[in-house]
């Protein structure tokens, strides 16, 4: 008898250490870019134009400086292969800083050169990510290398405004009401598969304890010379769903916090590089002032 009536507290424990372990596993860091998940497809979809697309190149080896350099060997050779060019290849290679930030991008335009044309593929290194593979002494390096590559040899590309950012905004929050939808969103895939496999067995704890202590008070009225034993075990299954409730409200008031404050998986946003805007302003001049609006065009 006593071992049954510790049941509830057992399963809420275990609740409690579960949503514990989400709790914990919530400061890890670490994460792939998105982009390298979703792959070029995805990111092609994003374009505002075809003068371009993204190219995601990549290799394996022990020394990640030869890595980089490798990988604009190998976009070399893709351009060349994909538009049927054969022949000699020089990489120019130099530093963009954008106007008005601090971000400086590498540029490269790759001309291919031979009896019979003379192209010039501009190309731009987006972002890069490496995990280190294996163990020992010399481990591996997986490098990753995204490229946004002119479609045409003929013509400069009109490339997007490219931004790397773990930020996304105030939507996940608003998602995360249902625990763990805010940190898929933003490509946390295992500790929102967790959050919202803690909060599943939460809700199911709660049914299971109010149905248990429900039918314990069923119980008392059918056979009142038990009611002290029902009772008890009623009160039992009381607190284990109490104890559940709170663990589950708590899980749900972390997951909003998670996805509001902290950073998400790096995502790569793309916005078309000439936007129009309004924002208000105050004019004045040597006889008259006042408020109205300006029109910036930015390109």
């Amino acid at each position: 008898m006593k071992v049954r009536v510790a049941l509830p507290y057992i399963s809420v424990w275990a609740i409690v250490i579960a949503l514990q372990f989400v709790v914990c596993l919530s400061t890890v860091a670490a994460q792939r870019p998105r982009w390298v998940s979703s792959g070029e497809a995805a990111l092609n979809a994003k374009r505002s134009n075809a003068t371009y697309y993204f190219k995601i190149v990549q290799n394996i080896g022990p020394n990640l400086a030869q890595l980089k350099q490798n990988n604009v060997k190998a976009l070399s050779e893709y351009i060349g292969s994909e538009n049927n060019i054969k022949g000699l290849t020089v990489t120019d290679m130099r530093n963009r800083t954008e106007a008005g930030t601090a971000h400086t991008s590498i540029d490269f335009d790759m001309m291919f050169t031979n009896e019979f044309t003379s192209d010039v593929f501009y190309a731009a290194l987006v972002d890069e990510y490496w995990e280190v593979e294996g163990s020992g002494s010399t481990p591996d390096y997986h490098y990753y290398a995204l490229f946004a590559v002119s479609a045409d040899g003929a013509q400069r590309p009109s490339l997007d405004h490219f931004e790397i950012t773990r930020h996304y905004g105030a939507a996940p929050a608003v998602m995360s009401v249902i625990p763990g939808a805010g940190q898929l969103m933003k490509g946390q895939h295992l500790k929102g598969s967790l959050m919202l496999g803690g909060a599943a067995i939460g809700t199911g704890a709660i049914i299971f304890f109010e149905n248990r202590r429900a039918y314990y008070q069923t119980r008392i009225i059918e056979q009142p010379k038990f009611a002290r034993e029902y009772n008890s075990k009623s009160n039992n299954y009381s607190t284990a769903r109490n104890v559940a409730i709170g663990a589950t409200g708590a899980l749900v008031v972390w997951s909003i916090i998670d996805a509001a404050l902290l950073p998400g998986a790096t995502r790569l946003k793309i916005t078309p590089a000439s936007s129009l805007s309004f924002a208000p302003a105050l004019m004045s001049s040597p006889s008259d002032s006042g408020a109205g609006v300006s029109l910036a065009f930015t390109f």
